[in-house]
């Protein structure tokens, strides 16, 4: 039987791959083509995903005042401990422990029998020293007069002289016995030498006081005082009679006034700073002793310093450098590396002051500074165009 179906050939193994040989010839002169035509890669600006974006702040000079702060203790201006001058038997107490108390005030009695005793003897004493001296003076000028006309001899004008003089030494003694009997009658009377608060008085009726026994201790706090100490740059810049400025833990948000009123001529030999004496009018009784109080005082005149973050500072061997951003003439930034000279500012720990190196209006680098070469490329954050950027101020 002969089949009715037309028979096809096959395709040869050689057709197929010439068919593959010519398609890979297209796509390698495609290529060549494309890279023929393609810019050179290094001719090209860098994108500017690969420019680094800094933080940065104008830098200017500020008015700033040189300052110092210590903490101390407060303590009363004056401080005294009342003892008994003599003996005797307390009759009246005038105050209690704890007490405010005005100057000479009444703080004890003691019975005064045996100093009144005393007082009348001695002005016996002197009336006794008053009348022999009449008699000797009297007696001293007759025997001169008799020694005159040589009627009286030498010997009973020396004698009349010598009784004078006698009269006259008793007379003395006599007095001073008086105002020493006198005094011991004050004495029996202990009385406040200034007004303050007695912290210690324990003194009862009744009770029997020695000569030099402690009846009270007594503070002033009229006025407190708090003792610092500088060193000798702070020192040297401290103007006598400066104001202070105190802050009180057990007053919080209060701000309490004072002023210097005794500066230490020498060191102290153990601290090597300079005591400084500092009081606070406490009229109104709003402070006691003991109180912890922190001490600004202002150092010197004010003056203007341009002061810089320690983010934007980077220590080298020893040595501090801050990048300036500058136009690179051409629409773009680009860093200037500088060697700068700082020096700490007193409680603004988060800056520096720039004493060399910057000038004022100058944009410095403040983020990835370590990142950062002399002469790179980068753009200041919310970059417009150069010679307008502000991004940050540095803080009075």
């Amino acid at each position: 039987m002969i089949d009715s179906h037309e028979h096809k050939p096959e395709p040869s193994g050689s057709g197929l791959k010439i068919a593959l040989l010519a398609l890979a010839a297209a796509g390698v002169a495609a290529g060549l083509l494309l890279r023929a035509t393609a810019p050179d890669p290094e001719a090209l600006p860098p994108a500017a995903a690969q420019v680094p974006v800094l933080e940065t702040y104008r830098l200017e000079a500020l008015p700033f005042q040189p300052r110092t702060s210590i903490t101390g203790l407060l303590e009363a201006r004056r401080e005294v401990e009342i003892f008994a001058e003599t003996a005797g038997r307390v009759t009246q107490v005038g105050a209690d422990e704890f007490d405010g108390v005005s100057a000479d005030q009444v703080l004890v009695r003691m019975d005064p029998l045996l100093a009144k005793v005393a007082v009348n003897r001695a002005e016996a004493a002197v009336a006794r020293a008053q009348s022999l001296g009449l008699l000797a003076r009297a007696q001293l000028k007759r025997n001169q007069g008799l020694a005159e006309v040589n009627v009286s001899s030498r010997a009973a004008l020396d004698e009349a002289e010598n009784s004078a003089r006698q009269a006259r030494a008793a007379r003395l003694e006599s007095d001073a016995a008086l105002a020493e009997a006198r005094d011991w009658v004050n004495k029996t009377v202990i009385s406040a030498p200034f007004g303050g608060i007695l912290r210690d008085f324990s003194v009862e009726a009744g009770e029997y006081l020695r000569p030099g026994e402690r009846v009270a201790e007594l503070l002033d706090v009229n006025a407190l005082r708090i003792r610092i100490a500088l060193t000798d740059r702070q020192i040297v810049a401290l103007v006598p009679g400066v104001e202070a400025e105190l802050q009180v833990d057990a007053r919080p948000g209060e701000l309490f006034r004072g002023r210097v009123v005794a500066v230490s001529g020498s060191a102290d030999a153990r601290s090597r700073k300079f005591p400084v004496l500092v009081e606070i009018d406490n009229s109104e009784k709003r402070l006691m002793p003991g109180m912890v109080a922190r001490v600004t005082l202002n150092l010197g005149d004010r003056r203007s310093l341009m002061a810089l973050p320690l983010d934007a500072v980077l220590a080298e061997f020893g040595l501090s450098y801050a990048f300036v951003v500058v136009s690179d003439g051409e629409g773009g930034w680009q860093t200037q590396k500088r060697r700068i000279e700082t020096r700490p500012i007193a409680f603004r720990p988060t800056e520096i002051e720039v004493s060399a190196g910057l000038a004022e209006g100058e944009l410095i680098a403040l983020s990835s500074i370590r990142q950062l070469e002399d002469g790179m490329a980068v753009r200041p954050l919310d970059d417009e165009s150069p010679g307008t950027h502000v991004t940050r101020k540095n803080a009075q």
